[in-house]
């Protein structure tokens, strides 16, 4: 008979405060962009939050580039930190802020001169929608820069220790934009042009906190472009791929959703996916949170070669998909007609169409947990080849096969239904062949 090896309570323990510090912190970022919407919804129309979910691919786009310099700095610049080297830290510092001034010269002038062709690449077909997203877009262009070193400033203060300002910014920025977005609603009328300008503002205070470090005299890393010379500009940039990828592949998948909405059931379509997107930056923080604490704990135990570490880490991570995210997800299923009406009215045909979409949601939360916690188990073991080709045929490949085949056969409904249906596929393939997977981990 088999021996049941019981949970480490020290790992338990550590599992637990890990996903509840990363629930908590993904939940305050995302609520910021939740009330953002809201005011879309409510004071702008059901076109307007289809064209802001019709945007959202732009900052998917940004992030491709600002979250491969991240992962450069987090390698690069730990390793020579650990290694003793801080001069060489530092050049990896001034060659990240480098690359993001020069994508943002370009990116800022393409999107403040080309924003209705911009919408029209993100699937925005034509009529009202195209021009409220232009208008959008058009808005958040300044924001370009701001929000690019925003987040590659994210890991620099990390690694320096400058928790407190990471904090203020963030709340400096998420506070700022809902304050701009009440002036604009209210007092400025300039519609979605102003709330994109707003969000472009919010961004440019949240970095002004931040630049309150290059002030520290006991600061590790120091503007110097001369400090780029003899670096391995390679490793650097190699070391950001994988996330680069992850994010296209994301990005992509949002485009073809809005091209296949658009197209097969219209605007009030294209509004329950726009608030259904909303809502689930709010509600995936458990999910994103449990797969943090999975990466991070697989992460640790791996480098100590502890196998009994990744194979406890591996367990809280499927035990709490179906636990901790399954009542995250049975609370959205149930309060769907109430989160919806935050958003929009209950008597336009978006919105139950919007109660729909946020129930297909729930049910995909407790697979995608599973499958999101696997693939960062994959990378804390250092497959990160396996965990981006998880990632991609869960996010990419089997969510546009399957919203394609029951779209056309069920339309809206199809395509809502796609979102838990090509996460249970993928569940189930990781079922079938999880033998292969565990080959590292035996003794």
């Amino acid at each position: 008979m088999k021996k049941i090896r019981h949970i480490n309570p020290g790992t338990r323990k550590l599992f637990m405060e890990t996903m509840s510090v990363l629930i908590i912190s993904e939940m305050a970022d995302a609520l910021c962009g939740a009330i953002d919407a809201m005011y879309v919804g409510k004071f702008l129309g059901s076109e307007a939050i289809a064209a802001l979910g019709v945007s959202v691919p732009v900052f998917t786009f940004l992030c491709i580039f600002s979250y491969m310099l991240a992962a450069g700095i987090q390698h690069s610049c730990t390793k020579s930190i650990g290694s003793g080297n801080k001069e060489e830290a530092n050049g990896y510092f001034n060659l990240a802020i480098l690359t993001v001034l020069v994508l943002a010269a370009v990116l800022t002038v393409a999107g403040m001169m080309f924003p209705r062709w911009t919408a029209t690449m993100l699937g925005a077909g034509e009529g009202p929608i195209l021009s409220l997203a232009a208008d959008y877009l058009k808005g958040i262009a300044p924001g370009t820069a701001p929000l690019l070193l925003f987040l590659v400033m994210v890991p620099i203060l990390q690694i320096d220790g400058k928790w407190a300002l990471i904090h203020i910014g963030s709340i400096v920025m998420a506070v700022s934009d809902v304050a701009f977005d009440y002036i604009n609603i209210h007092f400025l009328h300039r519609g979605m042009f102003g709330m994109g300008l707003s969000t472009s503002i919010s961004y440019t205070l949240g970095l002004g906190v931040f630049l309150f470090y290059l002030a520290d005299k006991k600061r590790i890393f120091r503007l110097n472009a001369g400090a780029i010379k003899n670096l391995s500009f390679g490793q650097f940039f190699r070391t950001g791929i994988p996330v680069g990828v992850r994010t296209t592949a994301r990005m992509s998948s949002l485009v073809f959703i809005n091209v296949l909405v658009v197209n097969m059931a219209g605007s009030d379509a294209m509004a329950a996916i726009a608030v259904q997107r909303n809502v689930s930056s709010v509600v995936l923080s458990a999910v994103m949170g449990l797969c943090g604490a999975v990466l991070t704990l697989t992460s640790g135990f791996y480098g100590k070669r502890d196998q009994d570490g990744i194979r406890d880490t591996l367990t809280l991570g499927f035990r709490h998909s179906f636990g901790i995210v399954a009542i995250f997800a049975t609370l959205l299923f149930f309060s769907a007609p109430l989160i919806v009406s935050l958003y929009i009215d209950r008597d336009t045909q978006a919105f139950p169409m919007a109660v729909k979409a946020l129930r297909w949601l729930s049910a995909s939360m407790p697979p995608m947990a599973w499958n999101w916690s696997f693939a960062s188990f994959l990378h804390g073991v250092g497959r990160i080849g396996d965990s981006t080709k998880l990632f991609i045929s869960a996010e990419l490949v089997a969510l546009c096969i399957t919203a394609s085949i029951l779209g056309l056969a069920w339309g809206a409904d199809g395509i809502f239904a796609s979102f838990a249906v090509s996460q249970g596929i993928i569940l189930v393939y990781l079922y079938f062949t999880r033998s292969k997977f565990f080959l590292p981990l035996r003794k």
